[in-house]
């Protein structure tokens, strides 16, 4: 009877580990969509991005506008910036980026939160340092009901980005970041403020997409191909294209309360352990060249997702005005609309 036992678990085991093996090659093999349709192109700007690279943002953005022709933008409520000393905003920033696109028919994406996208993700202001978790949490709360309540004015607002990859442990924060408990009231707030889809993101290869996205209308994620850290240094994704078209009709299937998955994060500026100011031109090359460029932009449209917002524009603008290299900002130009 043992004998026979211990067979059993041992082919259950196997089995597993067999149809494990299956699934995972499955999963991340295959091309993807080999005719893409028509997809919808935007940008994801962060003025400190454009800074930090010695650059005057308000210049990159309106080049973005005017010059790339961008209609779509994913752009951030950074809390450090807006509420400098506590209890006195200053939306100002955020308000001109808003109005210089409502000029040119351009629509937004505005992410509100506490946690949002570039380093070091969670954008605390310095006064909020001597406080401890519970009170963190409560002032998000309440930063989060004063941005929407602010930005709601704005008719060419289209969705609610409500934090940036939640639940993804990424990032330096004062205690702990936002978790799912937060975020769900977090989301309760801006459905009471207004009408508008909410979204938020998720790591597009290291998360499952499932948890936080059971709570929004729209999920978006990131692609990355390439990163690196101290341990590992430069680390390739095996996946291919469709492992992202098939995540995402799991994920739909699940969470039936998800309109849409679109690719809010297309990496296509480089990746490093330090600033990318730190950065040699040739180090910079080394992990996102031009051919690197073309070639992400081919897997992107092959995903079948039918929003992709780019990743990267401030340093393409820095090649353009510093290196005279122009043929990443031009790339852009050519996938945005007549």
């Amino acid at each position: 009877m043992k004998k026979i036992v211990r067979r059993t678990i041992k082919i259950t085991v196997t089995s597993i580990l067999v149809l494990g093996v299956a699934f995972a090659i499955w999963f991340m093999s295959g091309e993807g969509v080999k005719e893409p349709g028509e997809i919808t192109w935007g940008v994801t700007f962060f003025p400190k991005q454009a800074t930090d690279l010695g650059l005057e943002w308000q210049n990159v953005y309106i080049e973005l506008l005017d010059d790339m022709q961008v209609k779509n933008l994913r752009l951030a409520v950074p809390w450090n910036v807006v509420e400098m000393d506590q209890g006195k905003y200053d939306f100002s920033e955020i308000d001109w980026m808003i109005q210089e696109a409502d000029k040119r028919d351009a629509k937004i994406l505005l992410a509100v939160g506490r946690k949002l996208f570039r380093w070091p993700e969670c954008h605390d202001p310095q006064w909020i340092y001597e406080y401890k978790q519970e009170a963190v949490n409560e002032m998000t709360l309440n930063f989060v009901r004063d941005s929407v309540e602010h930005f709601k004015k704005y008719d060419n607002i289209i969705a609610w980005q409500v934090e940036n990859e939640p639940g993804f442990p990424f990032g330096e924060c004062h205690e702990d970041p936002p978790n799912k408990d937060l975020f769900k009231q977090e989301v309760e707030i801006v459905r009471e403020l207004d009408s508008r889809p909410i979204i938020s993101t998720d790591s597009g290869e290291l998360a499952s997409w499932l948890s936080f996205s059971s709570h929004v209308d729209k999920l978006g994620v990131s692609l990355y191909r390439i990163t690196e850290n101290p341990i590992w240094g430069r680390f390739y994704y095996p996946m291919r294209p469709g492992f992202y078209q098939k995540k995402s009709s799991i994920v739909q299937a699940i969470n039936k309360n998800v309109e849409k998955v679109f690719l809010s994060e297309l990496q296509l500026e480089p990746w490093s352990i330090v600033p990318m100011s730190e950065m040699t031109l040739s180090q910079q090359f080394d992990s996102m060249n031009f051919k690197r460029t073309q070639a992400t932009i081919d897997y992107a449209k092959r995903t079948g997702f039918d929003e992709i917002y780019l990743w990267g524009v401030e340093w393409w603008y820095w090649l353009r005005q510093e290196h005279k290299d122009d043929r990443f900002w031009n790339l852009g130009k050519t996938l945005m609309p007549d």
